[in-house]
């Protein structure tokens, strides 16, 4: 139905120093520009902002976030850098860190009305109606009102329960309803349903999808796992960025580590659903990176490249950053791909792909004649990316060529213990770029050293 959006129950919202927080859309809002958050970094912020001003100890935060759940500081720690990435350079300072006491978010909330539109950017500092385009009180007279006063009322609710106890400033959910005068439904038909609409059941699969990325199993059962329901998401609202560019990750991602089971088909749908992220919103950082990752698998490197660096421009698109390193390896530019990949590792050295990322850092180390610090980059287990003895063949060279010896030799006399139908598997850093300059440097680094030492029928 045209004009369905409109019709959408509203969402809380959080607003304060200039920004907003929508809770169910996960994504803070300054000015024109939005940041998507992760859900466990939104429930930190949220947490924090139901008590600002006030020190909340790290047991407190993981208890009210993770519940029994054990994960490790990192966690929460990651959590808090993604917070003050997202409020930037000049705004970073808002959320302090107490040595040993805590985190305190140095600001006040502000009562705000929550958007009816999923795609309506509330500007910060507007009035309780600014989410609402212009002419929408009329359109509201007309007869497109929101779908249910009690649907809007209980979100109103939820969300002005996050800052009640605790806060200098409690909010009336109940005294603000009623200042805004919320409309009377003129028709039958508009009634308090159950029913979710088809945007919260979007949203609904899609963080279904990213969970079962996050559950159990090996990494390829993990990601099919998850593309069913990204797909579900995408049929119930086609122009929902996130659940299109999640599934070019799925079909690009099983290609990259070697778990396609057709590949030209995988590359065909992550094409496919690129293509659709671009046409709904051609500027946002997942829309950018799904079609990155698209030029990345049809081996458009420089083009890769370009997408790559304006998805990175999101503070929290950290993966992109490190891409964009890569495709300057990938290209043969192992010096301009150092910066990046080193700038990823140091942002987020626990990130999923941060192996992977780390065994290419040895790799543009090695070429660019920096042997004994890349020995070192291949010590940590890649299974995800790079087998074990395709790793420790690197790690090889760089010890033979920094001319630590004693620890070559007997990494030497380890691998030649090891079954031979894994040592002559062909070596997937050197498939991952048909471009000549990569293959030249390659051959010079890794393959020539192998060779010398005896290790003559690797990367034939």
């Amino acid at each position: 139905m045209a004009g369905t959006d409109q019709l959408e129950s509203p969402r809380p919202l959080l607003a304060f120093d200039g920004f907003v927080l929508d809770l169910a859309r996960g994504v803070l809002t300054a000015e024109a520009r939005e940041v998507v958050l992760r859900p466990k970094t939104t429930a930190v912020l949220a947490h924090l902002l139901a008590h600002a001003g006030e020190i909340v100890s790290r047991d407190a935060l993981l208890t009210a976030v993770w519940g029994d759940v054990a994960v490790s500081d990192d966690s929460l720690t990651q959590c808090v850098s993604e917070i003050r990435r997202a409020l930037g350079t000049t705004q970073a300072g808002m959320l302090q860190t107490h040595a040993r006491r805590g985190y305190v978010m140095a600001t006040r909330l502000r009562p705000v009305a929550p958007a009816a539109d999923p795609s309506a950017r509330l500007t910060p500092g507007a009035g309780p109606n600014a989410a609402m385009p212009p002419g929408s009180e009329a359109a509201l007279q007309a007869g497109s009102r929101p779908r249910s006063r009690l649907a809007w009322a209980a979100l109103v609710v939820a969300g002005f329960a996050l800052v009640a106890g605790g806060l200098g400033l409690v909010f009336s959910a109940t005294t603000w309803i009623g200042a805004n005068r919320l409309p009377e439904p003129v028709a039958p038909s508009v009634v308090a349903s159950a029913e979710p609409s088809p945007w919260e059941e979007a949203r609904r699969l899609l963080a279904e999808g990213r969970n079962a990325q996050q559950g159990n199993g090996t990494y390829e059962e993990r990601l099919r796992a998850s593309l069913p329901l990204f797909l579900r998401a995408l049929a119930v609202e086609p122009r929902l960025v996130e659940a299109a560019s999640e599934a070019v990750f799925v079909h690009t991602n099983l290609r990259t580590t070697g778990a396609s089971r057709d590949p030209e088909l995988d590359l065909r749908e992550a094409e496919r659903l690129a293509a659709l992220a671009m046409a709904a919103r051609p500027e946002a950082s997942l829309s950018l990176a799904a079609q990155a990752a698209v030029l990345r698998q049809q081996r458009r490197f420089a083009e890769a490249m370009v997408f790559y660096e304006r998805a990175g421009a999101d503070p929290i698109r950290v993966v992109d950053r490190a891409n964009a390193g890569i495709m300057h390896l990938m290209l043969g530019d192992a010096e301009a791909a150092l910066p990046p990949l080193r700038a990823a590792l140091q942002e987020s050295p626990l990130h999923q792909f941060s192996a992977g990322w780390r065994v290419l850092l040895g790799l543009a180390k090695l070429m660019t004649g920096q042997p004994s610090e890349a020995a070192d980059d291949f010590l940590t287990s890649t299974a995800l990316s790079f087998p074990t003895e395709e790793r420790l063949f690197y790690r090889l060279v760089a010890l033979n060529a920094a001319g630590r010896l004693a620890e070559a030799q007997a990494l030497d006399a380890n691998l030649r213990q090891r079954d031979l139908a894994l040592l002559v598997r062909p070596l997937r850093a050197l498939g991952m770029s048909d471009e000549p300059a990569y293959r030249a440097r390659f051959e010079t680094a890794v393959l020539a050293p192998l060779h010398r030492m005896g290790w003559a029928e690797i990367g034939r």
